[in-house]
């Protein structure tokens, strides 16, 4: 048995990270609040440039950990201590990074940045990785990193981090919400992975560009009426080859996308219930009120007005069978 399967079979074993973060700001309480986060198995952590400002985040643990960084806003920079060069992180871009114990690494931003970042112990990592993953685990010994490439942050895996760092569950139901969500990024990202292997060679690097940059313009403008005619002006193509590439690179429709941009975007305003539904509406792009409920409905299969009671209990039982099917494992 390889030590990754060892780590990936042992049961998870009660332990605490001492995690150090800082910065070289001159405000002490902000880094009496950044100095030291301490966790067994996993921890949410977002940051912020109003929190934290331009000066770089220093983190070292007294442990191997995984971090998985996502870049939501702005560009940074990450270099280990003992690494020859910095993995450098654009917006909309995350990778799994393994940060080795005792060692320091740095993170520096660049302007307005938003960056979320879960850390996870060893064996809560390799505990739920396939064990015939194709891509090598030892990606992480050899090169620091899960993926050659950073990933594209898609609207849905934005939206489970937004439903993470809103939970507002007691203790241990928030442990156990967080845990479930923390597991389903893990199975939604080495999927992506996968699909993304499997574009077809035919495609040339200049159409995969042109294709994220039309991605990027829906999602950075929802509330535009995006044609597929203006597009395909936009990035220098035609109706036809935008609506194949497109197809062929992220497995849905144009159209298809803009409807999810917009529904998930609707979902995360719905749920902090700071805004009426002929707002939320608007800001996604709906003249009438009426025609976006039809729309949310159809997408999701109920009324906006009832989709927060639903979804909160749908949560709620998940977690309980979870805890469950855990208990079940360990007996």
């Amino acid at each position: 048995m390889t030590s990754y399967e060892n780590l990936a079979t042992q049961k998870e074993k009660e332990i605490t990270l001492n995690l150090g973060l800082c910065t070289e700001a001159h405000d002490t309480e902000t880094l009496s609040l950044l100095k030291k986060l301490r966790f067994s198995k996993f921890l949410f952590r977002k940051f912020t440039a109003e929190e934290i400002g331009d000066n770089p985040i220093s983190i070292v643990t007294n442990q191997n950990i995984l971090l998985i960084q996502y870049c939501l806003q702005g560009s940074c920079s990450l270099k280990n201590s003992s690494s020859k060069k910095a993995e450098f992180f654009k917006q909309a871009e995350y990778n799994i990074i393994l940060l080795p114990k005792d060692e320091t690494t740095v993170i520096t931003n660049d302007g307005d940045y938003d960056l979320m970042h879960i850390y996870l112990s060893e064996a809560f990592f390799y505990q739920y990785m396939p064990q015939d993953y194709s891509t090598p685990l030892y990606n992480l010994k050899d090169i620091g990193k899960l993926f050659h490439k950073n990933l594209y942050l898609s609207p849905k895996l934005k939206y489970i981090l937004n439903e993470i760092n809103l939970c507002d569950f007691g203790d241990h139901l928030k442990n156990l919400y967080t845990k479930a969500k923390i597991i389903e990024l893990l199975s939604l990202q080495l999927a992506q992975h996968e699909e993304e292997k499997l574009i077809p060679a035919t495609l040339k690097p200049l159409e995969v560009e042109k294709m994220i940059l039309v991605k990027e313009l829906i999602e950075n403008n929802i509330t535009e009426s995006h044609t597929i005619s203006s597009l395909a002006r936009a990035v220098g193509t035609n109706e036809q080859y935008l609506k194949k590439h497109f197809k062929l690179l992220f497995g849905s429709t144009v159209f298809g996308h803009m409807i999810s941009c917009k529904m998930e975007k609707a979902k995360e305003m719905l749920l902090t219930g700071q805004y009426r539904i002929t707002e939320i509406a608007e800001k996604v792009g709906y003249k009438h009120a009426t025609h976006f409920t039809n729309a949310f409905k159809k997408f999701f299969g109920c009324l906006p007005q009832s989709f927060k009671t639903k979804l909160f209990f749908g949560y709620f039982s998940f977690g309980f069978e979870l805890e469950a099917l855990e208990i079940l494992m360990m007996v």
